[in-house]
């Protein structure tokens, strides 16, 4: 057995499904729960062909932690033999959101092809991936945009898209790991620190369960974005053909399965619904039915069908 926990096994999953297991991976490292959770996963899981970089801001208000979490990741990378590179904005200090998160990726790309990492992979959470939906409901999206990040984009990895920010430290408390804790996250003037501290937090606080019932629901109107592409030749009324089904990738039968339910009127189905549903069909049985998502699906040899469960 590898002893591997919960959020190793779904961090290997994504890696396998994404055919990335054996890419090389730069890690954008900062110190905090997300960015410490995903490097010790990946050194736990993946082993090797991944290094950590650190990416500092410069002169400004938050210098000093910058400077405190530069030299906890430079150690924390020296002690537990993880490749480590680092870069520091020596410009005039960067004052907007926008500035600095550009200055970051930049960064972080640059070292990405001085190494030879075909992906870049971020620790962004089911929290971060709610706040940037709103943000661009806020400030008038289409739906498209509902879709914001996906687990891998544009050669960027974001494995813990559907992980919470509470099993994040869960998991480093596990391992009796300390995360760094950026102060500036407290500083109500950013909206989205905004949104985060204030709005979503009286939220949950007036009614209990609201904020992971939004982030379902955006999930949702989000999944249908994604079937763009032309299922018509795998989707027939109420049945999915069920070999050309099984040769599409993971990633695709998930898309072909938010498109048929969504024409079958289920639309308070969730990314684990989706799983379980993946999960019940990869059956070697010719015959056999389950119930996931308020259907009852019905799959034979040559298709897979569904009713609604009485």
């Amino acid at each position: 057995m590898n002893g591997w926990v919960d959020l190793e096994h779904r961090l290997w999953q994504e890696l396998k499904e994404n055919s990335i297991q054996d890419k090389k991976i730069l890690v954008g490292f900062s110190g905090g729960a997300d960015s410490l959770s995903l490097l010790w996963s990946l050194k736990r899981v993946k082993k090797q062909n991944f290094e950590a970089c650190f990416v500092h801001h410069g002169a400004g208000s938050n210098k000093e932690y910058r400077d405190q979490a530069l030299v906890f990741c430079r150690d924390f990378c020296r002690t537990h033999g993880i490749l480590f590179h680092e870069r520091i904005h020596s410009g005039d200090e960067l004052h907007s959101e926008a500035a600095l998160r550009d200055f970051r990726y930049e960064a972080l790309t640059d070292v990405q092809k001085e190494i030879g990492a075909e992906i870049l992979a971020l620790g962004h959470h089911r929290e971060d991936l709610l706040e940037t939906r709103l943000l661009r409901l806020i400030r008038g999206t289409g739906p498209q945009g509902l879709v914001a990040m996906t687990i891998l984009q544009d050669g960027i990895f974001r494995p813990f898209l559907r992980i919470s920010k509470s099993d994040l430290s869960l998991y480093l408390n596990h391992f009796k790991l300390c995360e760094l804790t950026d102060p500036s996250n407290l500083d109500l003037e950013p909206f989205r620190n905004w949104i985060r501290n204030e709005w979503l937090a009286a939220l949950e606080l007036r009614q209990s369960g609201a904020v992971n019932a939004l982030a379902r629901s955006l999930e949702v109107l989000a999944e249908s974005q994604l079937v763009a592409r032309d299922f018509s030749g795998l989707i027939r009324g109420n049945c999915i053909l069920r070999g050309a089904f099984l040769a599409e990738s993971r990633i695709e039968q998930k898309r072909v399965l938010a498109g048929f339910l969504l024409k079958n009127n289920a639309k308070n189905f969730s990314q684990a619904h989706l799983e379980e549903i993946l999960k019940r069909l990869d059956n070697s049985q010719k015959v056999f039915t389950f119930e996931v998502a308020g259907l009852v699906w019905l799959v034979n040899a040559q298709q897979i069908r569904v009713q609604e469960s009485i």
